[in-house]
């Protein structure tokens, strides 16, 4: 927990705060709102990177947006800048090649820094991969992300 800073005020737009924090990891701004039923909210602008060091992707879990396992069991939101939304499927108007991207880059360099623009230069099989339905919260392994990457789209 912290005393709220500008960053959180920007967080928090119109809402009232309850509790202010910094991510240990990424020195990224956290704040809790109360949500519409009680069930609180927690908001947060996902770092342009991930903090680079010895852990490596283990698997990204889909849930609202993309998170990052790492093997030494952190979770982090996928990189991405202020304005991007990544998604899988039916990502209303927002682009799988964009997800594809930022998972290829990740896998391969984990603590570079995303450039969304470059989502049309992505493996056709990460894309391919993340145009499918998923269930929210499902995993995709390091594996099968890998293998996404080596493997052309099926429907060509």
């Amino acid at each position: 927990m912290c005393d709220p800073t500008a960053a959180h005020a920007v967080l928090a737009q119109d809402d009232k705060a309850e509790v202010c924090f910094i991510a240990p990891l990424t020195d990224m701004p956290v704040l809790r709102t109360p949500g519409d039923g009680g069930k609180p909210i927690r908001r947060f602008h996902a770092p342009p990177a991930l903090p680079a060091g010895s852990a490596e992707l283990a698997s990204v879990v889909l849930h609202h947006t993309l998170w990052v396992t790492t093997g030494d069991g952190h979770l982090h939101p996928a990189p991405r800048t202020p304005t991007e939304h990544l998604w899988w499927a039916d990502g209303w108007d927002d682009r799988p090649s964009e997800a594809a991207v930022v998972n290829a880059l990740v896998v391969s360099n984990f603590g570079s820094t995303v450039d969304p623009h470059e989502h049309w230069k992505t493996s056709e099989g990460l894309t391919a991969l993340f145009n499918e339905k998923h269930l929210q919260g499902a995993g995709l392994t390091r594996a099968a992300l890998f293998q996404a990457r080596m493997t052309p789209p099926r429907n060509r």
